[in-house]
């Protein structure tokens, strides 16, 4: 839950890479950010692969890293996803735990399905657990390392739209076939008041959803998880005029 900005897509020239680290490592200078570059990153070993180079940014304390990495032909790379297509152990611990989160989504599927009918924004807010394949395998990881993201949900506005420019200034300058996904539809719109009104229907709801939880795990009696998931429904369909 929450807003974030997602991106994909290909240098126009791999070549670029050293200059566009400059760049943006000159740009966050300037706005007071945080950047590590990749030689950085693997010191310290919060990138544990090999064969990427570029640099991380780091916005504001409340917002994702803003990641601009990129393999021997420029593609944006997901760092965490590329590792797991070397990282036998790692991988396998990956597809175990998406395994049993598959069982588990599936089973919750099952006994909400003739539940309460699914609410929008006129109605109640509702726990929801969509359908969920079985764990990947390899491809699922080499498709991962191709999209990268940043939550921007908590940082506020202003460093959303300002995620958005940095994007926007590296499609125009080194990458024009990227690709922007943005939750809030700001990078396309500009629309700022509409952002703002996402930002805060968002925060609201994530409220509403934690209250709601903290009052069906406090219901008296074992319970089961079909059943806490319904509780938690009950609560939020109450709590539907607080949107508003």
């Amino acid at each position: 839950m929450g807003i974030s900005i997602a991106y994909s897509g290909k240098l126009r020239d791999p070549a670029l890479v050293p200059e566009l680290v400059r760049d943006l490592a000159a740009r966050a200078e300037s706005a007071g950010w945080l950047c590590k570059t990749m030689k950085e990153l693997v010191d310290e070993k919060r990138v544990t692969c090999s064969g990427l180079e570029g640099i991380t940014l780091y916005p504001h304390r409340e917002c994702e890293p803003v990641h601009f990495h990129f393999d021997e032909e420029g593609t944006f790379t997901n760092h965490y996803y590329h590792a797991l297509l070397s990282n036998t152990e790692m991988a396998d611990m990956m597809r175990q735990a998406l395994a049993e989160s598959a069982a588990l989504t599936r089973k919750l599927t099952r006994s909400t399905q003739s539940a309460h009918a699914e609410g929008g924004r006129g109605g109640a807010p509702r726990l929801t657990v969509p359908t969920m394949p079985e764990a990947p395998g390899a491809e699922f990881f080499k498709q991962g390392s191709r999209y990268n993201w940043t939550k921007t949900q908590f940082a506020g506005p202003k460093v959303h739209v300002a995620v958005c420019a940095i994007l926007r200034y590296v499609k125009e300058r080194y990458a024009p076939d990227l690709e922007v996904k943005d939750d809030s539809g700001y990078f396309e719109t500009g629309d700022y008041a509409k952002l703002e009104a996402e930002l805060a229907y968002i925060e609201r709801l994530a409220s509403l959803t934690t209250d709601a939880i903290q009052a069906a795990a406090t219901s008296k009696g074992p319970m089961t998880l079909d059943a806490l998931v319904n509780r938690i429904n009950e609560e939020l369909a109450e709590a539907k005029n607080k949107l508003h």
